[in-house]
Parts: structure tokens; sequence; C-alpha cells
């Protein structure tokens, strides 16, 4: 492949390179760490940290944030200076477009491989491509560009978006709906039955029938291992623009508002409600039936049990706010000899026999 002048790359995002320093007409053969980093690739560097690294590194040329550039100039030594407002975003759409697009999809299936189980009644695009013993069922459609990798099941009556990327051994529910340019990684699992039983005296079990759907709005991203619960009579819905980490469980009945990051380990039980911009450290769980308002971040390791109805962070179990909830960890480990003193002082006063 062909290597990029700064001066194409600059041109293709023009808000992101607000100013440049050094010869543009200059090639580049990829994007690396500072410590990796040849002469003929880039450093993107947005911290005080990678910024040492940079500066020290054999890059020839540097994207750094505005408030760096006086140094970066210092630093220069006959390098190219890129100012971003954002050099992480800046990264990501680099390497994107110029040297390794994502989501990977395998280059040499076109169309629909021979093995493929494809129904007649399916609706599949022509630059729709389906991966060797993938599985797609009755009535399923799947729109302009979509990729199923291989042996990823999509069962009947689901709808895929345009651009949508399954990787290989996605299985997805009949009644799903998926829209457009979202990305399901491996053994993710979307649309399966809810986790609903009926109980009796004796304690025998009957499974409730889950006949709602699940709803992937645009531009969703699902990690591997993950799996979300269809409805049992309406859906559960994932809004636009969210990103979930590997070992997500979202249980049915659920939405989880738009743009919200949920990273590793992290389970919501039924019939909830998550706002939009939702944050969430790894392994922390939310109890069914209540509500989180926009803009709330989580720290690791929390447990939701009620209703947050003011944005903010919280962290903790039982919650409190994250700055309450930090200095009581801090105080954990001071508790043996806060116990000690007390009680010293408790003799002092009588009450010795109370503690």
């Amino acid at each position: 492949m062909q290597r990029p002048s700064l001066a194409d790359i600059v041109a293709s995002y023009p808000p992101l390179f607000g100013e440049s320093l050094g010869d543009l007409k200059a090639t580049v053969s990829g994007v690396n760490s500072p410590e990796l980093a040849t002469e003929s690739e880039m450093c993107f560097l947005a911290t005080p940290k990678a910024l040492e690294s940079g500066f020290n590194s054999k890059a020839r040329v540097l994207v750094v944030p505005p408030k760096a550039k006086d140094q970066a100039l210092s630093h220069a030594n006959g390098r190219t200076i890129l100012i971003s407002p954002n050099p992480e975003k800046a990264m990501a759409l680099v390497i994107s477009k110029f040297f390794r697009p994502t989501p990977y999809t395998n280059p040499s299936i076109n169309g629909v491989h021979p093995t493929a189980v494809v129904s007649e009644t399916a609706h599949v695009a022509k630059t729709a491509r389906i991966a060797p013993h993938a599985y797609i069922g009755a009535n399923v459609t799947l729109g302009e560009n979509v990729y199923i990798g291989a042996g990823a099941v999509i069962e009947d009556n689901s709808v895929i978006g345009d651009s949508t990327v399954i990787h290989p051994n996605v299985f997805v529910g009949h009644s799903s709906q998926i829209g457009s340019r979202c990305e399901i990684h491996p053994n993710s699992v979307v649309g399966k039955e809810g986790f609903g039983y009926a109980h009796d005296e004796k304690f025998n079990h009957t499974r409730i029938p889950h006949q709602g759907r699940v709803v992937l709005e645009d531009d969703v991203h699902i990690g591997a291992c993950c799996t979300i619960d269809r409805g049992t009579f309406g859906e559960t819905r994932i809004e636009r623009g969210v990103i979930m980490d590997n070992l997500v469980h979202i249980a049915h009945n659920n939405r989880i508002g738009r743009n919200s990051v949920l990273t590793s380990g992290f389970t919501m039980a039924g019939s909830s409600k998550i706002g939009a911009n939702f944050v969430t450290g790894g392994k922390t769980v939310v109890t069914g039936h209540i509500e989180i308002a926009d803009n709330v971040q989580l720290s690791a390791l929390s447990a939701i049990s009620k209703s947050i109805t003011t944005p903010g962070q919280y962290g903790g179990h039982p919650f409190q706010p994250l700055q309450a909830y930090l200095k009581s960890q801090a105080a954990i480990p001071h508790l043996p000899e806060m116990r000690k003193l007390l009680k010293k002082i408790a003799a002092q006063l009588g009450f010795e026999n109370d503690l």
C-alpha cells in the first residue's frame, strides 16, 4: 500500500489538525508508540508521560495538543510537529483510514460463501458478505456492506443495518433488530431468552416464554462474550453509540442510554433504565427495577441497589457519592487501631463493657 503524505492526512481531518509545523510532503509508514516507533512513523502524544517518551523517540512526526506546542518545538530537532485539539481521536481516525481499517473483516470473503446456509426468504443486499458456515434464517434482512463472520447464527425475522459487522461465532436471536455501523465481537449473544421463571409451593420452576426482542440502535459496539437478553413482552433496547467491553450481561427489559460506556464485568438485572452518557468501572452491578439519571459515573466494584436521580460520580456498596466513598475506603485500614483507641477512651469513661 502506498504511503500517505502528511498533507493527505491533515487534509482528511481539518478540525483535528489545526496547525502544522514542518514538511507536509513527507510520507509516513504507520502509527506507533514512542517506545516502538521508527523514523518513518507517527506518534500521537496526549499525556505528559507520552510527550516525554515521544521527544526521545525515533519518530520524525509528532502530534501534540496545543498546550504542548512550545515544548514540542523546543524538542523538534528537524521533526514535523502537528497540533491537534484531540490527539487520541486523531490517532484513531488516521490509523483506521490510512493503515489498518477497523473493524477488521476477512478480505478474502466476497459475497456468500458456498458453505453458508441462507434461507430462501432472507433479504441479503448485494454488497453483504457472509463467511463460511454462517446461518441466516427465514425473513432475515441484511443491509448494504454487512459482514457476517464464520459460524455466526442470525435467527429468523432479524434485521441488521448497513455496514454492521458480526464477528465469528456470534448468536443473534430471532426478531432482533440491529442498526447501522454496529459491531458485535466473537461469542457474544444478542436476543437470548431472558431469565424468568414461575415457581410453585414445591419450588418447581416453570420457564416464562419471552416474546419480546432486542434492539441495538446505530453505532453500538459490543465486545466479546457479552449477553443481551430479549424482553419478556416488550424490548431490551441499547441506544445509539453505546460501547461495551467484554463480559457484559444485560438482562431482559432493560434500556441503556445513548453513548454509555460499560466496562468488563458489568451486570444489569432486569427492567431497569440507565440514562445517557453513563460510564461504569469494571465488575459493577445494577439491580433490577430502578432508574439511573443521565451523566452518572460509577467506580469499579460498585453495587447500585436503588435509583440514582442526580447526575454525578458514585461508588461502593452500599453506594455513595464518590468522594465520600473514597474517604470511607481510606479509613478502613485504620479501623483496628481506631477500635483500640475507642476502647481505651471508653474504659476511661467507664463504658468499656458497652464495646
